[in-house]
């Protein structure tokens, strides 16, 4: 019964739990993927290798991947692909939106000084500006961490 409801969970809560995970070192950059792609595509390709291997393990991104790996004997191939790239991909996204912050430093004090110490509020604050009035880094950082 366990197995179904975890096959029922739709790639969403799985996403919502990858992103808290703090897996990642700050230094990396490329393109990203959605968690929700991520997600899915997890969802897709190991579902049932997750709830016949992995059924108590919390959905949390480091635990799923350490039981991903530990059982990987005994997991299907396209599963041993994708969980890779999966949770590669959300590493890059956790990543691109850590560097965030210091790519956007002077587009903050500049344009959202009413917003500091608010991460939410500074990052609705500079979606609200123009394009054309953030450098060029802020708006990189903004794509690549998926705001934009």
């Amino acid at each position: 019964m366990l197995r179904a409801v975890f096959l029922a969970l739709p790639a969403a809560v799985i996403a919502a739990s990858f992103a808290m995970s703090p897996m990642v070192s700050p230094a990396m950059a490329a393109e990203t993927v959605s968690f929700e792609n991520s997600a899915a595509l997890l969802a897709e390709s190991c579902g049932k290798d997750i709830g016949d291997n992995c059924l108590g393990v919390s959905l949390d991104a480091p635990r799923l991947r350490e039981c991903l790996s530990r059982n990987a004997d005994s997991i299907s191939a396209q599963c041993r692909t994708d969980y890779i790239k999966s949770f590669d991909a959300i590493q890059k996204r956790i990543a691109a939106r850590g560097a965030v912050g210091k790519a956007c430093l002077r587009d903050k004090q500049k344009l959202c000084a009413d917003a500091q110490g608010k991460p939410g509020d500074t990052i609705a604050c500079l979606l609200k500006a123009p394009t054309r009035g953030l450098t060029w880094g802020c708006n990189q950082a903004l794509g690549q961490a998926g705001y934009r």
